[in-house]
């Protein structure tokens, strides 16, 4: 899971650097946003909880990895943009994992005596959960004055994260192996499967115009 955390977070800090760069920023303001996308959501998460210090100042590879991401998306623009799918599958992937990571740390540090589920623990972790996963790149949309992505209609961004927090949280109870695996799989289901956006849908529509 650390693993996974640390790759969703490069790939959320270079989607935010990403989109800062095609709006013209400086070099400051594309490490910034994509620094924020990738650790915004989980700051406000611990923030939240009272759980101190943050997670970043406890173990600097994450503002490293958001920092060489950044400059990566700044000198590499173009790579990014012919590489677009791969990300989107790695951030789909740093979605699942962020739902899993921000509802464990709040069941954690919250509820970690609860033997069985009740409905303030699983609205608590369930919603944190979700903010950790879409957090970061609403606070990006926000202050670059767009309508948040996982706000706009026709995203299922936030419900991809709602089902993956939901199946762990209530899973966890039972097996806590089974539940990242299957709030994993839901999550990568609905975000590249089901969603018109996702990898599996590309490819298909790929196919069609070569058949045609």
């Amino acid at each position: 899971m650390y693993f996974l955390d640390l790759l969703g977070t490069l790939a959320f800090a270079i989607g935010g650097a990403y989109k800062a760069k095609s709006r013209k920023l400086n070099i400051f303001g594309v490490v910034f946003l994509g620094a924020i996308t990738a650790v915004g959501g989980g700051t406000v998460r611990d923030l939240i909880i009272g759980r101190t210090p943050l997670f970043y100042l406890r173990d600097p590879n994450y503002l490293l990895i958001c920092l060489g991401a950044g400059l990566l998306a700044y000198l590499l623009p173009n790579f990014f943009k012919r590489s677009y799918t791969i990300f989107r599958f790695v951030d789909s992937i740093g979605l699942a994992t962020f739902v899993i990571i921000g509802a464990s740390i709040t069941y954690t540090h919250l509820f970690s005596g609860l033997l069985f589920p009740n409905i303030i623990s699983a609205l608590a972790c369930i919603f944190l959960g979700i903010l950790t996963g879409v957090g970061g790149g609403v606070l990006r949309d926000s202050i670059m004055g767009d309508t948040p992505y996982a706000l706009k209609g026709g995203s299922n961004y936030v419900s991809s994260a709602f089902w993956g927090a939901t199946l762990f949280y209530f899973l966890m109870f039972i097996n806590k192996p089974l539940a990242v695996f299957a709030s994993m799989a839901i999550t990568l289901a609905l975000r590249e499967v089901i969603s018109p956006f996702g990898i599996y849908k590309k490819r298909k529509t790929f196919f069609k115009k070569i058949n045609y």
